[in-house]
């Protein structure tokens, strides 16, 4: 069994002629392109070389001596990590990809050429490590948000004279840390947490210093929470903002940049987490996460204009598939909002359901109404992981949606009993506003799923076997690895009590 694409990205290619597209997929740490015509690339990280242990010289001992009871157990080189791709964009012209591994925090900046060879320009490592990326209108600089609430900028094309500012000499010499609690001012089990937090902080000493960026940045905002997501959004004035979503239900519009630390205003309702955010066609705001509905918004205004009942839609839909012996749904995690190209619609995903779902989203300029409906569900033959949309013509375009084809579809836990379940599927709109599957543009991709990686950090063997126990639960560290990868929205939800 092949791993997933947890990524997917498309650009239009007009090299080959109208309706030519490249498609952009990141199956772990791997990047694949494909273009309209056929042609296929492939880039994979190169391993860091890991220097090996010089043998410790054996000591010689004369017939009187004794030699040492205990041994000594040389050390063995670290275990290699895969750098697993977590977000990946296109810069508007198709000519940059900006992609973002998780497990070392690096920004990848790679430029394509018209046979669609990825080239990697540059490489930064951030201090922490980013959630979420986005690009300027201009494409000429890069935002990026981390989880611990600060939004950095960056250049796509790093300056080649760029020099460093210099680090102080000295060190500043920091006041010993003191636990702001006591026993004495202990008085709830949130509280009793906390100081048992503190003091084992206080045990394990002063935090090692943390490293410096040595590349050009600039600190443009933060939030006092996690952040989940950034966009940008350019108004008719031409004026530029950056909007901002944490995991503390705050919506926060900023004026862009180099006025980004000018907070707008807040887009409040949301009562859970907030995990995507989508800027539509029409400039409306869609906002989901952990609440039952999804909240669309005059954003300019910082009003709320309708709720849409996410969660009674997955419930519908999971009834209506008795094949997938799923259970009530009780509670949603969005995981995914993407506007549909040439459409005021918006596609839906959520973590562990196997299907899209389709909203039609229309709003008008001149007031501050919108008229939201349901459209339709599409039904997935696995979990929705990423969708990308494929220039089919001036006005059409096709849908590539990723889904896990590891887990069974509706659970994510459960190992698939099938061996050969394809990663991709396609869909075109039709004239009545519905979705059906694009059997052409799937015969195009078949190349692109037919690529096949050994992944460590997933449920993969080195022989493209999916590893599981008999009972068909994930167990070992590595598949725990690939269900933290490709599931981990529904960690952002709170748990009960958590603010008494």
């Amino acid at each position: 069994m092949t791993f997933p694409y947890q990524c997917l990205a498309a650009r239009e290619s007009t090299e080959t002629g109208p309706g030519g597209w490249t498609l952009f997929g990141a199956s772990g740490s791997t990047l694949v392109a494909q273009s309209s015509s056929g042609g296929t690339s492939t880039w994979t990280k190169p391993d860091d070389v890991v220097a090996k242990p010089e043998p410790k010289e054996e000591k010689e001992y004369k017939e009187e001596e004794q030699p040492p009871q205990k041994k000594v157990k040389l050390s063995q080189p670290p275990k290699q990590q895969n750098a697993n791709f977590s977000n990946l964009i296109v810069s508007s012209d198709g000519r940059y990809i900006v992609g973002v591994t998780g497990e070392d925090k690096c920004i990848r900046v790679f430029k394509t050429d018209i046979q669609n060879q990825l080239q990697q320009l540059s490489e930064r490592h951030m201090t922490r490590r980013p959630c979420s990326i986005a690009l300027t209108s201009d494409d000429s600089i890069i935002l990026c948000a981390d989880k611990f609430g600060d939004v950095y900028s960056l250049p796509l094309l790093p300056a080649p004279d760029y020099q460093a500012p210099e680090a102080p000499e000295e060190p500043v010499q920091e006041a010993e840390w003191v636990p702001s609690a006591t026993v004495l001012t202990v008085h709830s089990g949130r509280n009793r947490k906390t100081l048992e937090d503190q003091l084992k902080q206080k045990k394990k000493g002063p935090a090692p210093p943390k490293d410096e960026m040595k590349f050009e940045h600039q600190l443009l905002l933060g939030h006092v929470s996690m952040l989940t997501d950034i966009v940008t959004a350019r108004t008719d004035d031409n004026r530029s903002y950056i909007i901002t979503a944490d995991r503390d239900e705050h919506v926060r519009v900023s004026r862009g940049i180099p006025q980004a630390h000018i907070i707008e205003g807040f887009c409040f309702g949301h009562e859970a987490f907030i995990n995507k955010l989508c800027v539509t066609r029409s400039g409306r705001l869609v906002s989901g996460g952990g609440d039952p509905y999804l909240y669309v918004w005059d954003w300019r205004n910082f009003k709320l204009l309708k709720e849409l009942p996410i969660l009674d839609v997955v419930a519908d839909h999971l009834k209506s598939r008795p094949e997938l012996a799923a259970t009530e749904a009780t509670k949603v995690a969005v995981s995914g909002i993407w506007s549909v190209p040439h459409q005021n619609e918006i596609l839906v995903a959520c973590e562990g359901v196997p299907a899209l779902f389709s909203f039609k989203v229309d709003a008008t300029t001149n007031t501050s109404s919108a008229a939201t409906e349901y459209s339709s569900a599409i039904a997935l033959k696995g979990n929705a992981l990423d969708v990308a949309f494929l220039p089919m013509s001036p006005t059409s375009s096709a849908a590539v949606v990723s889904i896990d084809n590891v887990h069974k579809p509706a659970s994510t836990k459960e190992v698939r009993e099938e061996k050969e379940v394809h990663r991709l599927q396609c869909f075109s709109s039709q004239e009545n506003g519905k979705w059906q599957e694009d059997s052409h543009t799937s015969e195009a991709l078949k190349s692109f799923h037919e690529q096949v990686f050994d992944v460590e950090a997933g449920a993969i063997g080195g022989d493209g076997s999916a590893t599981g126990n008999e009972k068909g639960g994930l167990g070992s560290a590595d598949d725990k690895a690939l269900r933290d990868m490709l599931y981990s929205v529904e960690n952002l939800r709170k748990r009960p009590g958590a603010e008494d």
